[in-house]
């Protein structure tokens, strides 16, 4: 082998490795989190995203899907903190609330764990995990009344990977799931349908100091409660849909014998179809980490959401410009199979970049 074929293979070789290290899981062993980790990691920082991600399954196939969140778009808008809720199977409609408030309002109240949007406002997350944990949302916008008052029991321990952060284009990107089940009853009232309901609870915090429409081209979550000791979190994203497609993220889920964490390496197959207008993960098969393949296949949608929508059409397209695109939410029911495991009946959220 010639000296300039040698240094051609060297550099080869070496290019691979960097663009591999730029996407990366975290080091170490699966950790409890602790009731402290549920507080914002970003807020000190020039530009942030940071969210508290509720699913809620519920009786008669109501779904809730409430996000909390504390932001800074840098020089787009002031920073804000939020709360979204999308409620599915209420009645033939789907329900979106989005609030958003000054950062200078929001109240973290050290004493109790409570989250609070702003004093004033009946829009709140309290309690120390995995102890006790309540949801609570009154408020009214566009003539709809939105009542979701639940206690969350039986909450099985949190866990996060390491320090819980993963790497994507040398920015750093945090995944902690503080509530990977828990039984949840109470009352759900949106615009005159609902009333006392009774399910399960999961509940995981994300954060990152750059736009998420600037590091990924997708993600997906899927959670699968069969029980307290009978559970399954997937939950990886895709920084980029061409050559290997190297993913970050994990599957977290308890069995008979314990809580087992697997590292999720890459998408080796992915099929789409349409959804809501959009292209959409139909079918993935998944390479993890020790070895095993998974299968998930998109088998009902529920609904689709972006936040983006409920701005003026002149606003959305300077949205869309400043941030290089959109989130859009996709929900509903997925068939998962994975090696040596019975398939499982699972719900989705994906989400794209468009």
């Amino acid at each position: 082998m010639t000296l300039r074929l040698i240094g051609l293979v060297l550099f080869t070789l070496s290019l691979n490795y960097s663009v591999l290290a730029q996407i990366a899981n975290p080091t170490g062993k699966l950790e409890r989190t602790q009731p402290d980790d549920i507080w914002p990691r970003t807020m000190s920082g020039s530009q942030f995203n940071e969210f508290w991600n509720y699913q809620i399954y519920l009786n008669d196939g109501i779904t809730l899907h409430i996000v909390f969140s504390v932001n800074n778009f840098g020089s787009f808008r002031a920073p804000v903190s939020g709360v979204r809720v999308t409620a599915f199977g209420l009645s033939d409609n789907t329900y979106n609330l989005s609030r958003e408030y000054n950062l200078d309002w929001l109240v973290l109240d050290k004493e109790t764990y409570t989250f609070r949007n702003r004093a004033e406002r009946d829009l709140y997350f309290t309690g120390r995990l995995p102890d006790a944990h309540r949801l609570f949302i009154d408020t009214r916008k566009d003539g709809i009344d939105y009542l979701i008052d639940l206690e969350f029991t039986d909450i099985q321990p949190g866990h996060r990977w390491g320090d819980g952060l993963y790497t994507i284009n040398s920015e750093a990107v945090g995944i902690v799931t503080h509530i990977p089940y828990a039984r949840v009853r109470g009352n759900v009232e949106i615009n005159g349908h609902g009333g006392k309901v009774e399910g399960t609870a999961y509940m995981d915090q994300t954060w990152q100091t750059q736009s998420m429409t600037r590091l990924v081209h997708s993600g997906y979550r899927i959670v699968y409660h069969g029980g307290p000791e009978n559970w399954s979190i997937i939950n990886f994203m895709l920084p980029s849909d061409r050559d290997d497609r190297r993913t970050i993220g994990h599957r977290i889920h308890r069995d008979d014998s314990g809580v087992h964490l697997t590292g999720i390496r890459r998408i080796i197959d992915k099929t789409r179809s349409r959804a809501f207008g959009k292209q959409l993960a139909q079918n993935l098969t998944l390479e993890l980490e020790d070895g095993k393949t998974m299968n998930i296949n998109r088998s009902r949608d529920h609904e689709s959401y972006s936040i983006l929508s409920e701005l003026p059409w002149i606003a959305r397209r300077a949205a869309r410009t400043f941030f290089g695109g959109e989130i859009i939410d996709f929900r509903g029911e997925a068939y998962c199979r994975i090696e040596g495991e019975l398939p499982k009946t699972a719900h989705f959220n994906y989400f794209i970049i468009d």
